[in-house]
Parts: C-alpha cells; structure tokens; sequence
C-alpha cells in the first residue's frame, strides 16, 4: 500500500543534512571545501537497500504484500475493539507469543516453518485478536515480552505524555500572513548543551526572491523586467 506520507522527501532532506555535516567534518579536518550531489532516486534505493542486497545475492525480485508481512506474527489484527498492531518478528518473540496465547503447538523452529504456516497462523490470530479490546491486547502481550501496540490516531498520538516530555514539536505563535499557529516537529535528537532549534517562522513564498537575484548579481532594473515578464 502507497505509504501515508511523501517519505523519500523526507529522508531526501535528512540524507543532505548529513552531508552537509559531513562536508563540514571534512573541511575541519583538510581545509577543502565539497560539491554535494544528493538524488532523490538515490536516496528510495538506500531506504531498499535490504531488498537490494537480496536481490543481488540470490536473484529474487521483492514482490508488493499491502500490509502483509512474511509471518502472520507481524501485523494489524482487528481487536474487539480498535486494532492490535503485532511485531514478534523473531523466533524468540513468536515464541514468547504463542506462550502467552496459550497455543504452544504453533511455537515454530525456524523461520521456514513460519513461512509455510502462514495462512494457519493468520487465521487464529485474527480469531484471538476478537477476544479483546486493542488496549488489553497491549497491556498483556507487553507484560508478556511481545512487541505489541494499539493502532493510534494522529491526535492521540501527538498527546502522548512520553511525546510531551520530548519537546518534539515547536509552535509558531506568529506566521507572515496568516492569523494561526503553527506547530511543527523539531528534530528527533537532543543535545546535553545547545541542540536544534527553530528561530524564525516559514517565510512568505517569495519573500527572498529579491535578496537571493541581488546576492547573485542581477540589478534593481533587471528584477524588474522580471517582475514585468511574471517570472517571479
């Protein structure tokens, strides 16, 4: 299924902040300044970079699954109420989960037999997951050692306590031509001195277009012509 989010995007940006701090690593270290060339074909290739690696190694072309993962013990299952997003992805946690389901006969060796028991694992687990509501299927399995989480939506997940307390999100109180806030993420890391911070809020579109022409030689009367010809 086509992701929720423009994800390449995203890591697109994150892959050119590294380089640039890269760059600047360099620099400190010999002196000479970098060219960076970033693509953005580059960058969704890194993201598959597990399936490249298969596929180079042994021939096999990753086919489209939607939401299903190669063992059933990884998935959204539709609780009593809401639904259950299940993670035991390795032999010890399939292990762990079948345990606590009380059904040790599934409990399988290796990941091969997990692979051919797909369609019997799916089918009890989907008949299990109606015995509880999303919330109580998270609070046993976690006591159980089994990766498990109710499926949120973004409003609830955005007030999570843990979420507070991480100072992700930073809001605007005042934007260039609009009458609302703006809340937006921050980073994803913390610094014990110092760190990321946001200072201004976004620009108006073209508020430095005039600044950047003059920065990079035009004239007031060639802006103009500009301006004149609708290019900016």
């Amino acid at each position: 299924m086509k992701v929720g989010a423009p994800v390449i995007d995203y890591a697109t940006g994150t892959t050119g902040a590294f380089a640039i701090s890269s760059a600047l690593f360099h620099r400190e270290r010999t002196g000479h300044g970098q060219h960076i060339d970033i693509s953005m074909l580059d960058v969704a290739l890194v993201l598959m970079g597990s399936h490249i690696t298969g596929h180079e190694w042994n021939g096999a072309h990753p086919k489209p699954t939607a939401n299903r993962f190669p063992f059933a013990t990884i998935g959204a299952y539709q609780a009593k109420e809401g639904m259950i997003m299940l993670s035991a992805a390795n032999l010890r946690q399939q292990r762990r989960l079948w345990t606590a389901l009380e059904h040790p006969e599934m409990i399988k060796r290796d990941n091969n037999q997990r692979l051919d028991a797909f369609a019997a694992e799916a089918a009890l687990l989907t008949e299990l997951m109606l015995a509880r509501t999303a919330d109580e299927w998270e609070e046993f399995l976690q006591a159980h050692r089994v990766p498990a989480g109710r499926v949120r939506e973004m409003g609830e997940s955005l007030a999570d306590p843990q979420l507070r307390t991480r100072g992700l999100l930073h809001r605007h109180k005042a934007v260039p031509g609009q009458r609302r806030s703006l809340t937006v993420p921050l980073a994803a890391f913390k610094f014990a001195h110092g760190g990321p911070s946001i200072e201004t809020a976004p620009r108006r579109v073209g508020a430095d277009t005039e600044a950047v022409l003059r920065s990079a030689g035009y004239t007031d009367d060639e802006i103009a012509l500009f301006k004149d010809a609708k290019a900016i």
